[in-house]
């Protein structure tokens, strides 16, 4: 039902399942991966956006200390006919007014439309700054969970050996009910290791994604790696 939610349809919904192959490396490196975050990741560019923002509204609230000029004309004919022809008059007027002092208001807010403005450039270079961090964060964390998996494969592999070599020994009547059934939870117990280590790599890939703004592998490698 909270999947169902968070992807806009009414009801329950079923994950697709997770592939079994070993996921595959990365392809480019945390350099590239942070020059690329810092260039075009979505966080970073909002970031600049919103400094934009702050040095357009400054430049608005500025527009107030110039002159207001209006320039207006107006013609006019008379003469008794229906369609006047007999005196022409054309005004032209030009009126120029300069804002002196409104009570401190333009003041105010080009002080406020400052400090928005050094707000958002403060976070747009915190932005830049942490891009480094989080995306590190996020690549170390693939690199890792998937060593996770490669060793989580490993010890399934070994847990189901053992769990047949008990098996086939309680059959002979060499061992134990305990040391069948501790083979078999060690088994359930790797097994669950395994799948937790494949969440993790999903996890952490999608937060690569996430912060580059892109995906990673495109569906033909995926497809081609399944293979």
């Amino acid at each position: 039902l909270r999947l169902g939610r968070q992807i806009g349809v009414s009801g329950p919904v079923e994950a697709a399942p997770i592939d079994t192959t070993p996921p595959p490396p990365l392809p480019l490196t945390l350099d590239q991966a942070v020059a690329e975050m810092r260039t075009r990741g979505p966080d970073v560019e909002a970031a600049r956006a919103a400094e934009r923002r702050a040095d357009a509204i400054v430049l608005a609230e500025r527009e107030q200390y110039l002159p207001a000029i209006t320039v207006g004309a107006t013609t006019g004919a008379y003469d008794a006919e229906l369609f006047p022809s007999g005196t022409r008059r054309t005004q032209l007027a030009v009126s120029v007014s300069l804002p002196i002092w409104n009570g401190g208001q333009r003041e105010l807010a080009v002080a406020r439309a400052r400090a928005e403005r050094e707000v958002a450039r403060a976070q747009r270079q915190d932005s830049e700054r942490g891009a480094a961090e989080l995306i590190a964060q996020a690549y170390h964390g693939y690199l890792t969970s998937r060593a996770g998996v490669e060793l989580a494969l490993v010890g399934v592999t070994v847990s189901s050996e053992n769990f047949r070599v008990q098996r086939a020994r309680y059959r002979e009547g060499a061992t134990t009910i305990l040391d069948l059934l501790e083979a078999q939870v060690a088994l359930s117990e790797a097994e669950a290791a395994l799948v937790q280590s494949r969440y993790s790599t999903r996890l952490a890939l999608a937060q690569i994604e996430a912060l580059l703004g892109r995906r990673i592998f495109e569906a033909s490698t995926i497809e081609r790696t399944d293979r």
